[in-house]
């Protein structure tokens, strides 16, 4: 759901606005950061040793931001920037190792006797 929800905001026109130095670069980082965060939680469940699910995270994300770029230079309204996939690197680095650092807690259900 979040991958297609990035779809859809990376192919969107960009209005016309005030432009802040290198905000955009934050949003990349920020919404890269999130996406591996999940990414590192979705993978976990699949019992994959932890070095093995947190490259193949990353690895995803980072190859999303990627393909997301190369979708920006095909639509007249928007233009890829390497910059931009940097960031999304970055990012995507940094969701992993906040989704390492910090792991989802797990609930626990108690029975009734």
């Amino acid at each position: 759901m979040y991958a297609a929800l990035v779809l859809v905001f990376s192919l969107l026109p960009v209005g016309a606005g005030i432009p802040v130095r290198h905000l955009d670069k934050a949003a990349h980082v920020c919404e890269y950061l999130l996406f591996a965060w999940i990414l590192t939680h979705a993978v976990r469940a699949s019992h994959m040793p932890e070095p093995e699910y947190l490259i193949w995270a990353w690895i995803y994300a980072t190859s999303y931001g990627l393909l997301m770029e190369a979708f920006q230079a095909l639509v007249p309204w928007r233009s890829a920037d390497l910059y931009d996939a940097a960031a999304n690197a970055i990012g995507a680095a940094l969701g992993i190792w906040i989704g390492r650092s910090f792991p989802r807690p797990s609930i626990r259900i108690r029975s009734t006797p």
